[in-house]
């Protein structure tokens, strides 16, 4: 697949016939769904398939308090080659783009950039200054402009709609059970390993320790965890937060790994947090700090070896 994020437009772009707009937040079976019609129809037909999106996300520029991100970047590039796309493209965000008319993003990057031939989005997507542009407003353009237009309709679950708020709401719970069948997929964070400052491994608890560019939709606190690692699942215990016994200027997502210590700094690895063991609390030293691990440790041990079964990894 391959990926494009914008700066400036100097040449017509592609000529893709078949092309989705939208925020993508979460992937979920809705938007997997619209990304396989996209797929399906440019590969009977011949053409190529593409995504356009937004990075940040709209929420985070627009909203004085943005929710948290289903989805790390690395996570979507992952799941829309999964599904098949040609093609995925990443228009930079921020106010002044906020402000342009629905008229002119149509024009300005759907004919003259793509020059475009059909396009698809989810029933709900808004675009555009005020969120005008709705499929009331591409319809017009579609016929002005002759290019094909489809809405792609609600996805439902047992007559319930299949939505990123629902699976926020459910993260927010700890619920992973709920959100992993409206992913259709663990929740799952995927980052690359930065270096910490390898306090965990002085009081006998090394990590591995990754910092989203966005807010994660859970507590903070501590995970039992399970770690993705080249493809092979490797058990163990998680904290996201602020880390307020020792500080931390932003949250961070900190593994550590049972009975493997390994040297991963700059690999990606996927982190599938399973059950929260305790909300992130301030300790008034490092020993009882230490005294804690343990016990979340042991706990932690002791829900894997009674799940061993249930998760094998992909």
């Amino acid at each position: 697949m391959d990926i494009f994020h914008f700066r400036q437009f100097n040449e017509p772009g592609p000529h893709h016939a078949i092309l989705t707009v939208g925020n993508f937040d979460g992937v979920h079976l809705g938007h997997q769904a619209l990304i396989c019609q996209v797929v399906q129809e440019a590969r009977e037909k011949g053409l190529n398939s593409a995504l356009l999106t937004f990075q940040p996300h709209p929420q985070l520029v627009l909203r004085p308090d943005p929710l948290p991100i289903i989805t790390t970047m690395a996570m979507r590039l992952r799941l829309f080659e999964s599904y098949g796309l040609d093609s995925a493209y990443f228009i930079p965000f921020n106010l002044e783009f906020s402000k342009k008319t629905p008229e002119a993003f149509v024009k300005e990057y759907l004919l003259s950039y793509f020059q475009v031939r059909k396009l698809i989005i989810g029933f709900d997507f808004h675009f555009g200054r005020d969120r005008a542009g709705s499929a009331e407003v591409l319809t017009r353009m579609s016929h002005e402009f002759n290019f094909d237009f489809e809405v792609f309709p609600e996805y439902a679950l047992n007559g319930e709609k299949v939505s990123s708020s629902r699976i926020r709401r459910a993260l927010l719970e700890t619920d992973f059970p709920t959100a992993e069948h409206l992913l259709g997929r663990p929740f799952s964070i995927l980052e690359k390993v930065v270096s910490g400052e390898k306090r965990g491994r002085s009081i006998g608890f090394p990590t591995i320790n990754q910092a989203p560019q966005e807010n994660l939709p859970i507590p903070y606190g501590v995970y039992v965890s399970t770690a993705l690692i080249g493809g092979k699942p490797f058990s163990g215990i998680s904290n996201y937060g602020i880390r307020p016994t020792v500080g931390s200027e932003r949250p961070l997502l900190e593994t550590h790994l049972f009975d493997v210590d390994l040297d991963l700094y700059g690999e990606m690895v996927e982190v599938i947090p399973h059950t929260l063991i305790r909300s992130e609390m301030k300790f008034t030293g490092l020993e009882a700090l230490k005294r804690q691990i343990a016990e979340d440790q042991a706990q932690a041990r002791q829900w894997h070896q009674h799940h061993a079964h249930d998760f094998q990894g992909p």
